[in-house]
């Protein structure tokens, strides 16, 4: 499948079916946040806006119907009539690179090698001119690559985090206030899973944290919930 088709098919699965639950550990304090995916944020995930000099719709919500359901199929070929496609070397803006490595999202998501969530508005050296609120750092060995994926609250602290940047590294390292991984979910169409947790997390602080969480791996879910 060409690889524009097939970013904007695996984003829109994304937005229909999955979102992922995060409890991290900074400053010996948990912090609780979700990611969800909704097609209009495609548009900038992609890295579209830089390509000025071709027409997309300006519309967000209308890319990716755009790409997948136009009478002739939108491809990279498309994209390549832009003169901001390719990006020169240490690009950090490659959006060639950055499509080709957005197809592979969930797989960076679902990673147990994340190496670092970033909380970078606690950090002013965080080489970032991105205003977000976390930012994830995961690699895939088999394909040699590092990826930063920047997430900001949707509507204040208590709400999803969408993402509203993806990148390849390059040369820039993004930095902050470390932070520990200390439960990953992913929920798929309704059905929460464990991707990891770690071993000194117990049932109770996962309950303490995310009152009124309903998840199977929770072996006694049902007396918090009072059942």
């Amino acid at each position: 499948m060409d690889i524009f088709q097939e970013c904007a098919l695996n984003f829109r699965k994304l937005a229909q079916t999955t979102k992922y639950v995060f409890h991290v550990s900074k400053n010996k304090k948990i912090e609780v946040f979700s990611i969800d995916f909704k097609e209009s944020d495609y548009h900038h995930v992609a890295g579209l806006q830089y390509l000025t000099d071709i027409q997309i719709p300006r519309a967000k919500s209308k890319v990716i119907p755009w790409i997948l359901e136009s009478k002739n199929n939108i491809t990279e070929e498309y994209l390549q009539k832009s003169a901001f496609y390719k990006g020169k070397i240490n690009d950090e803006k490659d959006v060639e690179k950055r499509i080709s490595e957005l197809r592979f999202l969930e797989e960076y998501l679902d990673n147990d090698n994340i190496v670092y969530i970033y909380s970078p508005k606690d950090s002013p050296q965080n080489n970032s001119l991105i205003s977000c609120d976390y930012i994830i750092k995961s690699r895939n060995d088999d394909r040699n690559e590092t990826v930063f994926i920047f997430l900001k609250h949707r509507n204040g602290s208590d709400s999803a985090c969408r993402i509203i940047s993806f990148g390849v590294k390059k040369k820039v390292e993004y930095g902050g206030i470390y932070t520990y991984v200390m439960l990953k979910d992913k929920v798929t169409n309704g059905v929460r899973d464990n991707l990891f947790r770690h071993n000194r997390y117990g049932d109770d602080q996962i309950m303490l944290n995310e009152p009124g969480v309903i998840a199977t791996y929770l072996t006694n879910e049902d007396d918090y919930n009072g059942e």
